[in-house]
């Protein structure tokens, strides 16, 4: 039977030390010590080793709480550990065959797939429960994406000795946890599925926490019952259940796919049956279209080269033809140029000797126009002298008559001059008379009226200096009182004034020092704000660009990540090599074992691997392999399992010394042709060898243009020859095209490019965190410093203001002391001034009234004498003025006679003026006209002679005029002959050069048909028109080649009628009928494991069912008999509940303690649940015992009586059992044989003391 020998733990919770609990296997140890020491670790650290993953459970917040975390005195540690030890044949022999299928579901270096129970394998290691190896080290890879692998390597643990089953669980706080079985990794499923039965499983009842004896009677009926499926054993069975309803679902989804995709394929063959058939028909038409498609093609060959003779022969007498009409034309042309060269000059000389009779002819009118027009300017002349003879005689004769006059009236003007002289001086001595009078009387009246003006000015004076002088004395009085009391104020005011401005002074001394530290402060602040602004943008900048470089690094490394996984996967290659690689983890089974693929080792210039990848797109997926043996390996999975075909190249040929071998031929060197096999290299282990075993990389060329490459194909059909874009030229075989997706060659490169990317923004991402690191501390330091200054502002920004209000009250009152004392001192100056005004004003009265009296007393006797004066003058004024009326009148009669006689005598001198001028422009004018008659005569005779010679040479020009038009008559009739002459020789030319345009446009037609058939023999028969001549020996014409182009036509038609035709439909109809064949295998297959499923999970249920119902039974019974034995009477039985959702009834508890009514468990008291909950779990115990129990203080709820019943029946099954109870009870510890003390000594340290009753009870009797 199962024991549990001894459990180890070092760093699981308080127990920081390695500490060993060592059990005999039977009997009862308790586990003591007081509250707080540890004691439940022990039973958790049993609990974690079998596979819980509740770290509430555990009494953890998360599970690397279970490791020890350190004190004051010792340092936390990084892993936790427990082993259980475990003592049994069968279980030693379950564990080697748990290991062994472990083993073989997980390959070394690989992770489970279902690592837990009922858990995905990320939800397990989000638990820190996944499987993993204990130790790492480089191993070949399980994966055909891995570049390196982990294989798990034995733990450096004592091997287990036979019969015993070590399990253990390793906990590191990186989240990795380790289970070991016998040293060996194992998965949490192995630990699971080797204790399933037997008790120790996921629902054991042979570990009862704390707290757990209440929560199995209060927990759910369903709960309950899992209790008796762990004793009853079906737990397993239900796993199995469960596992093999989930391979039914999975087969039921795999059936569902196979079933779309057998539907699909179903159609699919049916439409390549027909595509089939199709292409077969399609094919036989176009042989038929090829043979009579190439006899029409050589017939239209042989056609087109004999009209090509044809025009060639026309053309070149057309040319002939057009050469000599040329050569006539250019001599008739050059005649005609020199023709219209002379009439051309002629034109001008004949306009010029037009011009010069027409000027003659033009100047002898003008002569004779001039002459008559003189003969009749002299006869005006004459004309007008002798009326300008008349006019003078008359102009003397009026002139002295004139002269008379003038006399007669000068002799009447100097008589009345001298009266009117006479009468002046009398009328101006009566006047002067009358005018002395007039002044006299003037004056004294001017001196009555001054007279008495001044009297009464001197009155008013005199009242008014009288009242100035009283006021004068009045003002000095009030004057001089206020100037005292003003001369007092300003003192005063000028002693405050004195003392405001000094602190006026020094206010503005404050007001100046604050304002210049404010300002100096808000230059700080401002250029801080500055500086923060800036560190700020700079900041955003450098933020802005490490996102970018993220977003960019991301990218990068996701594409990265991509091109590796295909690479690592090998998705360029095919299915069939993909299926091999997937399979090299288990080479050591099949003995076969892939080293890569050729495209691995090989390595290409950029330029190159579009076409080398397309070129050796076959080779590149060579599998290679070391020896032949895994060659033969690979071929015979592939031959039994997986189908398809591959090639291998063999890795252990690479020590052969083949040397550089040359191509197949030689093959002479031109420019733009390169050997490929020079383009290529391989990386070693194969290493240049490779290339002596790739016959198609030695026999092919690079050549950079396609015309040189389909020349040189045609030339060397033996050889191969690219083009950079992957078209290749073999003989009569061109391939090219587009590659679906990059090649692994393009792969590669492309994944360096972008490591050497990764790594560049990997460094400049570094650089900008560096500076965003250092532009935050310099921020940082910056809004600190900003803050101080602000503060430093605000509080300078106070001092302003205080200063400015200080500085402005002491202005405002110095100003205000000011205006002040400047008012009163303009007081001052005003009543001094004012004072002695009026003080000069009463001196000045005084010395006015005295003069003022005497002014008076003048100005009357003045007055007095005025009066008797002009009483004299009025007497004789009066006689005097009528003698001056008389004489005046008669003067007035004498001024106007000599007034007209004056204005007579003008105008007669002014009549004697204008007759003088005028015989004095008669005499010029007549002199004028004589000289005028003398010119005249002169110009008439010069006239005359040139009229003589004007009518010489008019004549000599109209005999050259008459020359000239003879000689232009006659070059006209020689220009219209040459005119005509080269109208017909142009006509002749463009009809030969038409005809000859006709020739070459037949002859382009006739070569662009030659080219077309070329291209349509290259293109429909992949030969040439000289081939297809050559081969035909009868070729068609007229209506036999128009009938064989009929029925061509009609073969077109009818492979036309057939619509698209799938060529490859032949073979992709054998492939889909494979397919179809496979597919049917594979739905029966399907359908026969659902029903062995089905079939399974039906005996499962049986099997289950009846464990159940007999272990339900007998457990029931027992249960009765505990429950009597531990409550001293009563009765208690279990009873099955109405099935639930899954179909299996749940199991309800009914009980009777002694003296109580029959009433359900859970009305029971704290007490009676701790042991109708024990008397189940004994219950259970007795049907089937575990290989050991241990149990968590579960005697705290019960009294001393019930204590001791549970240790006596306790003490009864150990003697078959092995039970460790964690308690505090003596009652208990007595009845056990083993004591183990757990102590703290340090704090947080859990330490271990155990003492064996038995042997200290032997010692003790020895010793007495």
């Amino acid at each position: 039977m199962l024991k549990l020998r001894k459990v180890e733990l070092v760093g699981f919770k308080s127990f920081c030390e390695k500490t060993h609990l060592t059990f005999s296997g039977t009997g009862l140890s308790c586990i003591i010590g007081p509250n707080g020491c540890g004691k439940s670790n022990i039973v958790d650290a049993v609990s974690w080793v079998l596979g819980e993953q509740s770290h509430k459970t555990l009494r953890a917040e998360r599970m690397a709480d279970c490791i020890f975390n350190g004190t004051a005195k010792r340092p936390p540690m990084g892993l936790a550990e427990v082993t259980l030890t475990l003592v049994d044949t069968e279980l030693a022999e379950a564990a080697r065959r748990v290991l062994g299928e472990s083993q073989a579901a997980t390959s070394p270096g690989e992770i489970a797939p279902d690592a837990g129970e009922g858990l995905p394998p990320f939800a397990e290691a989000a638990e820190s429960a996944e499987t993993t190896p204990v130790e790492i080290e480089s191993g070949p890879t399980a994966f055909a994406g891995d570049k390196t692998s982990r294989k798990p390597r034995a733990a450096q643990r004592p091997a287990a000795r036979p019969g015993e089953v070590v399990v253990g669980r390793r906990l590191y706080r990186s989240g990795q946890s380790d289970y070991l079985i016998n040293g060996r990794a194992a998965r949490l499923r192995d630990i699971q599925e080797l204790f399933m039965g037997i008790g120790l499983g996921p629902d054991s009842y042979a570990i009862i926490e704390q707290g757990r004896i209440g929560q199995v009677l209060s927990s759910k009926p369903s709960d309950r019952r899992a209790i008796i499926d762990e004793a009853a054993g079906i737990t397993k069975y239900k796993t199995k259940k469960r596992l093999a309803e989930a391979k039914l679902e999975s087969s039921k989804v795999n059936l569902s796919r196979v079933n779309d995709i057998f539907v699909e394929v179903e159609k699919q063959l049916a439409s390549l049956k027909r595509q089939a058939s199709k292409a077969r028909r399609y094919v036989e038409v176009r042989e038929q279209m090829r043979t009579l498609l190439r006899i029409v093609l050589a017939s239209k060959a042989r056609r087109l080269e004999l009209e090509t003779d044809r025009l060639a022969l026309r053309l070149a007498e057309l040319t002939e033809m057009e050469t000599k009409q040329s050569q006539s034309l250019a001599e008739l042309e050059a005649e005609q140029e020199r023709l219209d060269r002379r009439v051309y000059e002629l034109d001008a000389e004949l306009r010029q000797n037009q011009n010069l009779i027409g000027q003659a002819a033009l100047e002898l009118d003008r002569a004779e126009n001039r002459i008559l027009f003189n003969r009749q300017r002299q006869e005006e002349l004459a004309e007008r002298g002798r009326q300008l003879a008349s006019e003078r005689e008359q102009a003397a004769a009026q002139l002295a008559h004139v002269e008379s006059r003038v006399a007669a009236q000068d002799a009447i003007v100097a008589r009345l001059q001298e009266e009117a002289a006479r009468w002046e001086a009398v009328v101006g001595e009566l006047a002067a008379r009358s005018s002395e009078l007039s002044a006299i009387s003037h004056s004294a009246e001017a001196r009555i009226a001054e007279s008495r003006r001044r009297i009464q000015e001197f009155d008013q004076a005199l009242a008014r200096i009288q009242d100035a002088q009283a006021q004068a004395e009045q003002l000095l009085a009030h004057h001089s009182g206020a100037l005292e009391r003003v001369e007092k104020s300003e003192q005063a005011l000028l002693e405050e004034s004195l003392h405001y401005r000094e602190g006026s002074q020094a206010a503005d001394l404050r007001w100046q020092g604050a304002t210049e530290r404010a300002r100096l402060l808000e230059r700080s602040v401002a250029d801080a704000q500055q500086r923060l602004a800036n560190y700020r943008g700079d900041q955003a900048e450098v933020a802005s660009r490490c996102d970018a470089l993220r977003d960019s690094l991301a990218a990068v490394r996701a594409r990265r990540h991509a091109l590796g996984q295909v690479l690592s996967d090998r998705s360029y290659s095919t299915e069939t090599v993909q299926k091999l690689f997937a399979a090299n983890g288990q080479g050591a089974a099949r003995n076969f074992r892939a080293v890569g693929l050729l495209a691995d080792y090989a390595e290409v210039e950029p330029q190159y691997e579009t076409a080398v990848e397309q070129f050796l797109r076959d080779e590149l997926e060579y599998v290679v392999v070391e020896t032949f043996d895994h060659a033969r390996a690979g071929i015979a999975l592939l031959r039994e399992e997986f189908g398809g075909r591959a090639t291998f190249f063999v890795d252990s040929l690479r020590n052969l010394d083949l040397g550089e071998q040359e191509v197949v031929a030689p093959f002479p060197q031109e420019s733009g042709v390169s050997r490929l096999d020079r383009l290529v290299e391989f990386r070693n282990p194969l290493g240049p060898a490779a290339k002596q075993f790739l016959p198609r990389l030695r026999s092919a060329f690079l050549v950079e243009e396609p015309e040189v490459a389909e020349r040189l194909a045609r030339e060397n059909p033996s050889y191969i020859f690219l083009t950079p874009d992957g078209t290749c030229y073999h003989g009569r075989a061109v391939t090219g095209g587009r590659p679906t997706e990059a090649g692994p060659l393009a792969t590669k490169r492309e994944l360096r490019a972008l490591d050497a990317e990764a790594s560049r923004l990997e460094g400049t991402l570094a650089e900008l965190q560096s500076a965003a690191e250092r532009l935050e501390s310099e921020r940082q330091q910056a809004e600190r410093s900003l803050e101080e200054m602000t503060l430093e502002r605000v509080e300078a920004g106070k001092k302003v203001v205080a200063a400015t209000l200080e500085r402005d009250q002491a202005r405002a009152e110095l100003a205000r002391l000011s205006t002040e004392l400047a008012a009163c001192q303009s007081d001052v100056q005003h009543l001094r001034r004012d004072a002695h005004a009026a003080k000069q004003k009463a001196e000045h009265a005084i010395v006015e009234r005295e003069a003022i009296l005497k002014g008076r007393e003048a100005a009357e006797c003045d007055m007095a004498e005025a009066t008797a004066l002009i009483s004299e003058v009025r007497l004789s004024a009066q006689a005097h003025h009528d003698e001056v009326a008389v004489k005046r009148a008669e003067q007035a009669t004498m001024t106007e006679r000599l007034s007209g006689a004056t204005a007579i005598s003008m105008r007669i001198r002014q009549e004697r003026e204008e007759l003088v001028a005028r015989l004095s422009s008669l005499s010029a004018q007549q002199a004028t006209i004589q000289a005028e008659e003398a010119d005249l005569v002169i110009r008439s005779q010069e006239q005359r002679l040139q009229m003589e010679s004007l009518r010489t040479e008019r004549e000599h020009r109209e005999r050259q005029k008459a020359d000239l038009e003879r000689e232009w008559n006659q070059v006209r009739l020689r220009t219209s002959e040459v005119d005509n002459a080269l109208r017909g020789g142009r006509q002749t030319l463009s009809e030969l050069r038409e005809d000859r345009s006709r020739q070459e446009v037949e002859r382009a037609r006739n070569d662009a048909e030659r080219e077309h058939l070329r291209a349509a023999c290259l293109n429909e028969l992949n030969a040439n028109p000289e081939d297809l001549m050559a081969e035909q020996d009868a070729l068609l014409e007229g209506d036999d080649l128009a009938a064989s182009e009929v029925q061509y036509q009609d073969l077109k038609s009818r492979a036309e009628a057939m619509g698209p035709v799938n060529m490859m439909a032949l073979e992709e109809y054998n492939e889909c009928e494979q397919r179809f064949s496979f597919l049917e295998r594979e739905r029966a297959d399907l359908l026969q494991s659902i029903a062995d499923t089905q079939q399974t999970i039906g005996e499962l249920d049986q099997i289950s069912r009846q464990k159940f119902e007999e272990a339900f039974a007998i457990i029931n019974s027992h249960f009765a008999a505990a429950f009597q034995t531990l409550f001293g009477g009563g009765t208690g039985q279990m009873r099955l509940s109405e099935p639930d959702s899954s179909g299996e009834a749940g199991i309800d508890i009914a009980t009777q303690p002694p003296g109580k009514r029959l009433q359900n468990v859970l009305l029971l008291s704290g007490g009676e649940k701790a042991l109708a909950a024990l008397a189940l779990l004994i219950a259970v115990f007795r049907y089937q015992p575990s290989p050991f129990c241990i149990l968590d203080e579960v005697d705290a709820p019960l009294d001393e009586t019930n204590v001791g019943r549970f240790a006596q029946m306790l003490a009864e099954m150990s003697a078959d059992a092995q039970f460790i109870v964690v308690t505090h009870n003596r009652r208990t510890m007595e009845m056990a044989s083993v004591l183990y003390g757990v102590t703290m000594q340090e704090p947080g340290v859990s330490k271990l003391v155990s003492v064996n009753w038995e042997q200290a009870r032997s010692s003790a009797s020895h010793a007495a």
